[in-house]
């Protein structure tokens, strides 16, 4: 008997009347603050501590992680969201993680919306309902005013391990359980009290346990400091004024993305097709990779059919959690790159708004369960240079040249009989990037 029943299709809803997904969950059947007029000052006041707060929430992530991949490479992701996901903040660390977070909320949600409680602690990397991949372990703290749930403070980082079928990452894996242990929406604390058990058998269920409970006390402090700063700008500030000014901060990266699409000249653009050399294990059988970019006025469709059929092996990719945020990514670097405009734009859920993608379900970049997918980095990576290529002739000063647009993932690990465990280290090889007319990459 079957004992994991199939997930629904990925939480992300289509826009309705479309076949195109967002990142943004968009807007509120009711809002729960009264809006408030505000100077010019007191936004950008609060606007840059919502910034701020985000960036020192990382800073606590990756300093005190015991991974390496979230302590060197900084992959990792941290920020203030509201209560359906929209960002408020979030770092700028790792690319394929800004604007991973919405995804996770939206699939934590799913099972928990109503039940929060102040003191609760969610983990979460269930890959079909939100997460990025399952080495990405998600943690989620909601914040409350007044005794009603207002925000959440959540984070992301890559463990070295989360079970599976071998040590760190894998190419070859038969399915989405074959990585790994899967948590969807589990409560690790409630209304403050640690649930124990479900801590001793997330810890039991991987290699390296000592190393993975290091990082996940280190996402949960980085939460935990952003619900004080949110806390503190709210007393402050009042909770009407930073609401407001969350709103108007996002409405105003909305803003500059669109005037910024509304500069290419609308029309189809396709770029060349492109391939990976293999799945990872079936040598020599290509993969097919296709985009087009669609320019409509102030808003971008990343169409991503005709790319191949999703694989056997682990290189498939997340439509929420990996192929959305990259898509947005990807966009945004292009359009408002600091050296050109002059002047930094807030990452936030306005810069989702206008960014759209459509990609057929059972494809490499929006998969059918139970298909394996953690080591979808080289079809993720080849995203931005795709959106380079198709739109090199309308922005030959934007583009950059080609980059290291399939990135390289060895696991080296050995096990330890003194200890009890694995020692496990991921070493992430990739090139250069970045190179543009008039600066260097």
């Amino acid at each position: 008997m079957n004992k994991n029943p199939v997930p629904a299709v990925p939480t992300v809803p289509t826009l309705p009347g479309t076949d195109l997904y967002c990142t943004s969950p968009g807007g509120y059947t009711e809002r729960y603050w009264n809006p408030v007029d505000l100077d010019p000052i007191t936004l950008s006041v609060i606007g840059g501590a919502l910034d701020a707060t985000a960036k020192e929430m990382a800073q606590v992530l990756y300093r005190m992680s015991y991974s390496t991949l979230i302590r060197e490479s900084e992959d990792l992701g941290a920020g203030l969201f509201d209560v359906v996901g929209r960002e408020f903040c979030e770092s700028d660390s790792t690319p394929m993680h800004i604007g991973s977070l919405p995804g996770y909320i939206r699939g934590i949600n799913r099972k928990l919306e109503g039940t929060y409680r102040p003191g609760d602690v969610i983990l979460h990397n269930d890959p079909y309902h939100g997460a990025a991949h399952s080495p990405d372990y998600g943690v989620l703290i909601p914040i409350f005013h007044e005794g009603r749930h207002v925000a959440f403070a959540a984070a992301t980082g890559h463990l070295s391990d989360v079970g599976g079928a071998s040590p760190g990452l894998s190419v070859d894996a038969i399915d989405v359980f074959a990585e790994g242990k899967i948590l969807d929406a589990v409560r690790l604390e409630r209304a403050g009290v640690r649930n124990e058990d479900l801590w001793e058998h997330v810890l039991g269920n991987v290699r390296a346990p000592s190393q993975n409970a290091g990082d996940i006390e280190a996402m949960i402090s980085c939460c935990r400091l952003g619900v004080r700063r949110w806390e503190e700008l709210v007393g402050r500030y009042g909770f009407d004024t930073v609401m407001s000014a969350a709103e108007a901060w996002m409405d105003h990266s909305e803003s500059k993305l669109r005037a910024a699409i509304s500069r290419v000249p609308d029309g189809v653009y396709r770029a060349p097709e492109g391939f990976l050399d293999d799945d990872g294990k079936n040598r020599g059988v290509p993969v097919r990779i296709a985009t087009t970019v669609e320019v409509a006025g102030d808003e971008i469709i990343v169409d991503l059919t005709g790319s191949n059929a999703a694989v056997d092996t682990a290189i498939n990719a997340p439509l929420e959690g990996s192929v959305l945020p990259t898509v947005n990514f990807a966009v945004r670097t292009l359009l408002l790159d600091e050296a050109i405009t002059g002047e930094p734009v807030p990452q936030n859920d306005g810069i989702f708004r206008a960014v759209k993608v459509r990609v057929p379900v059972g494809t490499i970049y929006n998969p059918s369960f139970p298909h394996a997918c953690s080591s979808r980095f080289p079809v993720i990576n080849r995203i931005p240079d795709q959106v380079n290529l198709a739109l090199a002739e309308v922005l030959p000063d934007n583009v950059t040249g080609g980059n290291s647009a399939s990135l390289q993932a060895l696991s080296y690990s050995g096990y330890d009989p003194a200890t009890g465990e694995y020692w496990i280290y991921v070493e992430v090889a990739e090139g250069s990037y970045g190179g543009r007319s008039g600066k260097d990459g």
